[in-house]
């Protein structure tokens, strides 16, 4: 069994062949216009369930990064992204010795 999501051009290829786009779904089942659309790329559990209602599978089959090994959805909180986002992102800045306390972003100009 495979353990990565979907490629997002896959599930936009599997709605498209059923006459469809993905913001059509959206508005045809009550969510936002680009609803679908984010669930491409971050999880949002109403679209997701939508997207994969209209294929035919649970969502686990379709996103099993979202998802425990027992079927439970994670809880992903914005915090959580925000700061995963930014941990990321300092690791990837070298630092100095007398930078060690600055953070990682473009210093702006005082006028």
């Amino acid at each position: 069994m495979s353990h990565t999501d979907w490629h997002p051009a896959d599930i936009i290829a599997a709605i498209r062949k059923q006459e469809l786009t993905l913001t059509e779904l959206a508005l045809l089942n009550g969510l936002p216009q680009r609803a679908c659309q984010t669930a491409m790329r971050k999880p949002h559990k109403k679209a997701e369930q939508v997207i994969a209602a209209q294929l035919g599978l649970h969502p686990m089959k379709i996103w099993p990064s979202r998802y425990h090994s027992n079927g439970k959805r994670k809880r992903f909180l914005h915090s959580q992204m925000v700061a995963e986002k930014h941990n990321s992102y300092t690791q990837t800045c070298a630092y100095t010795k007398t930078q060690e306390t600055q953070k990682c972003l473009p210093s702006v100009r005082e006028k």
